[in-house]
């Protein structure tokens, strides 16, 4: 009994036959429960309350001896502390082995198991979490997530995490940087999105430590510290991020070891019935599992003996009593203290019934999972959320964008990157003009995409035309344009024109000799193709392939592609004519491009001037839109065809389409998407990192799209670089685009 005491301050887990849980679990969590109640005694059930300490550095026999004990004492779980992840592994088996009635396992591991095993990830701590802009919360969504599913991998159903306490006091010594921060909103929000995370893969987050530990100079591992606030800063401030959790749905609660004085001047938080009991549970209606903050701790022990404290800890309203210093002695004082309490011995048997359910829902299922020790590929996971975090605090690419505003490359952009189909940048900068009163760029600015219309517009719209039979890349445009027959455009596929390989003019000045949608096709069918063989970047193929979306769909370009793509993902803003598309109080949400001498500022219409001749829809140019809706158009490429659940187009078809049909003749070109070059180079229009599976277009008016499937990266960029003159182009003479997506890649590039 010595041992037991003064070395393993042990947790203990009533043993149980597994024949019972089998036929249990299909009789349902009320049925179990009771059965595995009906054989506890008075003794047990206490013992089910408390989740104890295991021991560091125990020989086999020790470990043997201690599961053993385990058994004996019919303890309720275990948390594990530093060690090894091996080690902690085999032990786990064995306990677990041993116990009948399976073991709540628990750690304490806010920052990912490398809190606790050495040999295991850390994130960084919350704090450098707490910098991201809103956009980026899910960030911490799918850190929570890894932490929750190596939890997972280990045997561990229960992580004390997320600290939700508001860092107000920068002299408090045990909270600091576990803190998501100083705003109640931010640290509400962010701990939810780490809470969810890791109840998604089935392990339970606890919020602590209520009712807020953040404006205390004192730790509570050594002393008691004391909170001095108003009820109405209490209840306003320190609870806030609890009351958001427990609306959310986080499973557990912990209390801390503080002296509230204006809630409670008597008892410590974690031992007070008005805290607990009336504050918690009936105030803020939590109906989660709620843990006493380590009993062993001095703010506890200075003052309670004997286990005192944990009979006031069940008293209270504690579903579990963690870290009890000497099991035997706590429930002993409980027990006698039961004896004589009707009332007591009732709330000793309602938390053991939460306990078990507890069991119920966290262990059972999962009792038969092999526990192994998390691999390479998720630390390669957790490397890929820590870069994405660092990418989005990147200061960098906000030197390189200022860098260009204050050069007059642009007047201000829009940033979006997506990484494994999540948002993990999204950024604004500058203003629609270079007027400082002018509005500022935000998420909904529209810009004029220019030639990104090829492949946000005409390439879709023809692969979908693809996909449903009505059109064969290697059908001549002449099979549906008659006009084109006798002329020397007759035998141009659709793959040539596609490629930029049909010897067709790059472009002319159609706007100056007439305007009209069919009179400038009859210039393009005019004008004669180019004697040599070759690539030659051409606007001329895409005006004659939206004549023929037109001619085979029966539909305008712009209504094939909002009918098909625009209007089911919800794209409400990628529009052609966008004034006449959403209406004149849009206009100032469209960033404006050129000062022409004919047309004067240019605004809310298309700046291509023959487009413009065209009605200001044609298959070159004419699109708006913004950068979080053309990334939408490229997650959708790149996962395949499909978005969120639904199949716009084939796989088959996107593969096609973003593949090199002419590299025997040195064509980079994919179908509309232009691709990396053969031998990358810093001053290409493309990053040299991209790969050459990437595929993407820019666009003259500053615009860029870039998806690289080999790292599950989207890229867009958009600006109006043309404002207020399209000359010169310092845009790209700065490399803006491509240095920025060097940064990204900079991330995600595995290191050598």
């Amino acid at each position: 009994m010595r041992l037991f005491r003064a070395i393993f301050c042990v947790s203990i887990i009533f043993n149980f036959q597994f024949s019972i849980f089998n036929s249990a679990t299909a009789q349902g969590a009320s049925r179990w429960v009771d059965s595995v109640m009906n054989t506890l005694s008075l003794e047990e059930r206490i013992a089910q309350l408390m989740v104890v300490r295991v021991p560091l550095d125990m020989t086999d026999s020790q470990v043997a001896e201690f599961s053993k004990t385990m058994s004996d004492y019919k303890v309720g779980g275990v948390c594990f502390f530093v060690g090894t992840a091996d080690r902690q592994a085999s032990m786990t088996r064995r306990f677990q082995r041993d116990a009948k009635v399976p073991l709540l396992v628990c750690i304490d591991g806010e920052w990912g198991l490398g809190m606790r095993l050495k040999d295991m990830y850390s994130f960084p701590r919350n704090a450098k979490f707490g910098l991201l802009e809103p956009y980026a919360d899910s960030i911490v969504y799918y850190m929570g997530a890894e932490i929750g599913r190596q939890c997972r991998m280990m045997g561990i159903h229960i992580n004390f995490a997320p600290v939700v306490d508001i860092n107000s006091n920068p002299k408090n010594p045990v909270i600091g940087t576990r803190s998501f921060g100083i705003d109640r909103e931010r640290v509400s929000q962010l701990g939810i999105m780490y809470a969810l995370g890791q109840q998604s893969q089935g392990v339970m987050a606890v919020a602590k430590h209520f009712p807020g530990h953040g404006d205390t100079d004192k730790d509570s591992h050594l002393e008691l510290p004391v909170i001095n606030h108003t009820r109405e800063y209490i209840d306003s401030i320190d609870t806030y991020p609890f009351k958001q959790l427990i609306k959310a749905g986080v499973g557990g609660v912990m209390v801390a070891h503080l002296q509230v004085n204006e809630i409670d001047k008597s008892r410590p938080s974690s031992l007070s019935r008005v805290i607990i009991t009336d504050l918690l549970k009936k105030n803020l209606g939590f109906d989660g599992l709620i843990f006493t903050d380590g009993i062993d701790m001095k703010g506890i022990t200075n003052t309670y003996s004997d286990g005192q404290a944990e009979l006031e800890a069940v008293r209270a309203g504690n579903d579990i009593i963690l870290l009890p210093p000497d099991v035997p002695q706590s429930i002993q004082t409980i027990k006698e203290a039961a004896e004589k309490d009707d009332v007591l011995r009732k709330q000793i048997d309602y938390h053991c019934r939460r306990v078990l359910k507890a069991k119920y829902d966290l262990v059972l299922p999962h009792l038969k999972e092999k526990i192994e020790v998390p691999g390479d590929d998720r630390r390669a996971a957790c490397d890929e959320i820590v870069a994405e975090l660092d990418l989005h605090l990147d200061q960098r690419i906000d030197s390189v964008v200022n860098n260009a505003i204050a050069a007059k490359a642009m007047p201000g952009c829009q940033i979006v990157v997506l990484h494994k189909g999540r948002k993990i940048l999204d950024k604004t900068y500058g203003h629609l003009t270079y007027d400082k009163k002018a509005d500022t760029v935000t998420r909904q600015t529209l810009y004029d995409l220019a030639s990104v219309t090829k492949v946000c517009a005409t390439t879709l719209a023809v692969m979908k035309l693809v996909d449903i039979g009505k059109l064969h890349i290697d059908d001549r445009l002449s099979k549906y344009l008659p006009y084109l027959k006798g002329t020397d455009k007759e035998h141009i596929t659709i793959k040539q024109a596609m490629s930029h390989c049909a010897r067709l003019k790059s472009f002319d000045a159609y706007w100056q000799k007439t305007s009209g949608y069919d009179e400038i096709l009859s210039l393009v069918t005019a004008t004669p193709l180019l004697k040599k063989e070759g690539y030659v970047y051409s606007d001329l193929g895409f005006m004659l392939l939206s004549d023929v979306v037109r001619r085979v769909s029966g539909k305008t370009l712009d209504r094939f592609v909002e009918e098909h793509f625009y209007h089911p993902m919800g794209l409400i803003h990628t529009v052609f004519n966008p004034i006449a598309m959403l209406g004149p109080m849009h206009a100032r949400l469209i960033a404006p491009t050129e000062v022409d001498s004919i047309r004067g500022l240019i605004q809310a219409t298309v700046h291509d001037p023959n487009a413009f001749a065209m009605g200001g829809v044609s298959g070159h140019a004419g699109l708006f839109s913004n950068a979080d809706q053309v990334s939408a158009l490229m997650q959708m490429l790149l996962d395949g065809g499909v978005y969120k659940g639904h199949r716009y187009l084939k796989q088959k078809t996107v593969e096609t389409f973003t593949s090199r049909h002419y590299a025997k003749q040195n064509n980079r070109r994919a179908l509309g998407f232009d691709k990396q070059l053969f031998n990358p180079s810093s001053s290409a229009q493309v990053c040299p990192e991209a790969s050459q599976s990437s595929f993407g277009h820019t666009g003259f008016t500053g615009t860029m799209v870039w998806v690289d499937p080999e790292y599950d990266l989207v890229f867009v960029f958009l600006s109006n670089r043309v404002h207020p003159s399209a000359t010169p182009n310092l845009l790209a003479r700065m490399n803006v685009r491509t240095d920025i997506q060097s940064i990204i890649y900079s991330y995600f590039i595995p290191k050598k």
